[in-house]
């Protein structure tokens, strides 16, 4: 249902005195709206769906059940961590938010279970626990972790370069980064240690970036793992709240975010944006935020060959994995199921690799399942939604295998496609039952969401959720910057940067930069008193 708060677009409203149009309601987007409105500009944002916030959204059913779509936890959330701040100013520091506890993510391949500790150095003594004749790989590992951040802080600051500061200095930046872009994390975790079950354990979260230990830039796997180092926090109310928040803060500022809002075109004039289409109505503005992946931005907003002078080329880079999910509500509350609040990574064998290569639909939940407890991460879950709890499990899954039903209406797709999420649902439904009997008797609905349904709702073409593959090749381009070579078009989330909630409000951040320039120091310094209270 349509949210009360969210203004649906109308070719009627006044849109004379906008100042910057963001495309896409997804947190990168949000981001940029928020930091620019703070510094006084009016920003519009047009979400094509129903419900705004992206991959920050939640969908619920009549049986009083709902279920995040994206985020199933965040990092830096610590005292004194770097994304504390960054939220309380999206949000009026009306967002508020619940560590998952001592332990945050569980590995478990096979019956064997290696549990993340957070804090580095509890981290670091429970891998010491489980492998005592590694300790010197794991103390590399770390210190490898913090040599690649270090650097990675510098590289995509380096993306709000003017062009003539990138060509000397930025070029020395990404130099000194490549060390650690353009190799995999399999060849850095093969030089410092031989044990295969190691490298497995703590590549383990590798589905936080969607690509397999010989296939992923150790860069991205540094940035992801670090993200977590000191634990994981879940949104009290759920992942919706840090939309919803934004949002608020942005209609205090007198911005606006308009739903069922389908941008089809931006329109360009000799190397300038000139406004955009929203079906038949053109609304002019000097400014546009893309939010909504470069692939769409480039291959199908941009009309008449304007992608050509941006020097936009994906030949080496794939569209990220995509997923199918199952999602569980349950009759009886997480405390009575005793459903825990960290997540489990469950893999059938410590061959990352192999697992990823050769899964195929029938066997996925024999291979992998990322499982997730919503209901006993939020502690106001029981509040909103007494007696339930539910539970999210996911596997990998290829775009190719659910390609044949594309173009079938979304609800109404033919019994085919329909039976092959059904057996995906059995298969899974088996995997829980393994892991957790507990809950065997007391499931109340299911439902399973494939690449379809984030094509649908999310728009990616291939049904990604992580934008372009996290590999070597994606470091390279230079395209993947906040400001295009088209006059006032801007680019915003994760693509920019890297996957997830902080990837892309920091790509957010790096559009504000662009624009306001010096005038941002009032938005950090801002921050900065947040981050002190």
């Amino acid at each position: 249902m349509q949210h009360k708060r969210f203004q649906r677009f109308s070719p009627d409203i006044d849109f004379s005195d906008v100042d910057h149009i963001v495309i896409g309601s997804g947190i990168g987007g949000l981001t940029a709206a928020t930091w620019l409105a703070k510094c006084g500009q009016k920003v519009v944002v047009l979400e094509r769906h129903y419900v705004p916030g992206g991959f920050t959204h939640s969908f619920k059913r009549k049986q009083g059940f709902n279920w995040d779509v994206g985020v199933h936890y965040v990092g830096n959330l610590d005292k004194g961590g770097s994304m504390r701040g960054m939220f309380d100013l999206l949000s009026s520091s009306k967002l508020h938010w619940e560590p998952m506890g001592e332990v945050y993510d569980v590995i478990q391949i096979g019956d064997d279970r290696y549990e993340f500790k957070a804090g580095e150095e509890n981290f670091r003594q429970q891998m010491i626990s489980y492998f005592p004749n590694e300790a010197k790989a794991i103390d590399d590992y770390l210190e490898l972790l913090k040599k690649s951040n270090k650097r990675g802080r510098a590289f995509f600051f380096e993306k709000t370069f003017k062009p003539f500061l990138s060509k000397s200095l930025g070029r020395f930046i990404r130099k000194f980064y490549r060390k650690y872009t353009q190799q995999t994390t399999f060849e850095v975790l093969s030089q410092i240690t031989s044990n295969k079950r190691l490298i497995a354990v703590l590549c383990g979260q590798c589905g936080n970036y969607g690509l397999s230990p010989k296939y992923s830039s150790f860069a991205a796997h540094a940035l992801v793992i670090g993200h977590f180092m000191e634990g994981g926090y879940y949104p009290k109310g759920g992942s919706e709240q840090i939309a919803l928040k934004t949002i608020e803060t942005l209609q205090e500022l007198g911005s606006e975010v308009y739903i069922n809002a389908d941008v089809s075109e931006i329109i360009t004039e000799k190397k300038r944006v000139k406004g955009v289409m929203v079906g038949d109505t053109f609304i002019p503005c000097k400014s546009v935020i893309s939010g909504v992946g470069v692939n769409n931005t480039f291959n199908h907003l941009l009309m008449n060959g304007a992608s050509n002078t941006c020097g936009f080329n994906l030949k080496n880079v794939k569209p990220a994995i995509g997923h199918i999910c199952l999602y569980v509500g349950l009759n009886k509350t997480s405390e009575e199921l005793n459903l825990p609040k960290h997540n489990l990574w469950w893999y059938a064998h410590d061959d990352i690799d192999d697992t990823f290569d050769n899964m195929t639909l029938q066997d996925s939940a024999d291979k992998f399942a990322y499982i997730s407890f919503p209901s006993s991460k939020d502690p106001e879950w029981e509040k909103k939604n007494p007696g339930t709890a539910t539970i999210q499990a996911i596997s990998k899954a290829n775009y190719e295998w659910f390609a044949k039903y594309e173009d079938q209406p979304w609800m109404k797709r033919e019994g085919e496609y329909k039976q092959l999420k059904e057996d995906f649902k059995s298969g899974m439904l088996e995997r829980l039952y393994t892991l957790y009997p507990q809950i065997k008797g007391h499931v109340a609905i299911t439902e399973v969401s494939s690449p379809l349904s984030t094509k649908h709702f999310a728009n990616y073409q291939h049904g990604e959720i992580y934008g372009l593959d996290h590999t070597p090749a994606r470091f390279e381009l230079s395209f993947l910057r906040p400001e295009t070579k088209i006059k006032g078009l801007r680019l915003a989330g994760q693509d920019i940067t890297l996957v997830g909630v902080a990837g892309a409000m920091l790509s957010g951040m790096l559009v504000a930069i662009t624009i306001l320039k010096f005038r941002v120091w009032r938005i950090f310094k801002e921050i900065g008193e947040l981050q002190k209270k």
